[in-house]
């Protein structure tokens, strides 16, 4: 192959694989803004007083490749040691929810 056909096969896959990393670079970015606190209004929380949402990419695997991350939400509080996880989908629907540590709020399972 040319070295002129090489290039234009290169920019070409280039230009296929941009709009996948932009897209997960939009979702790390935005990190469903706004999700878990909306479910935080949801819970009865007011005694573990004022929460503080982080929201955090990770991988599912041992390596990272496409498809591999997951977001969650990480709410932890005032008055408690541990955290809230709030796991995300791809599309930000809440899949799952937990407390660990002294932190318990009623309905949400406990590690």
């Amino acid at each position: 192959m040319k070295i002129a056909n090489m290039i234009i096969v290169c920019l070409t896959m280039a230009a296929m694989l941009l709009p996948i990393e932009v897209r997960a670079e939009e979702w790390r970015e935005t990190g469903c803004a706004g999700v878990v606190e909306n479910e935080l209004e949801k819970l009865d929380i007011d005694a573990l007083g004022t929460a503080s949402v982080t929201y955090i990419v990770s991988s599912r695997g041992s390596v990272a490749s496409e498809g591999s991350e997951e977001l969650n939400g990480w709410v932890s509080f005032e008055k408690c040691k541990g955290n809230l996880t709030v796991q995300l989908s791809d599309n930000c629907a809440v899949t799952m929810m937990y407390t660990s540590g002294q932190c318990r709020i009623p309905g949400i399972v406990h590690y």
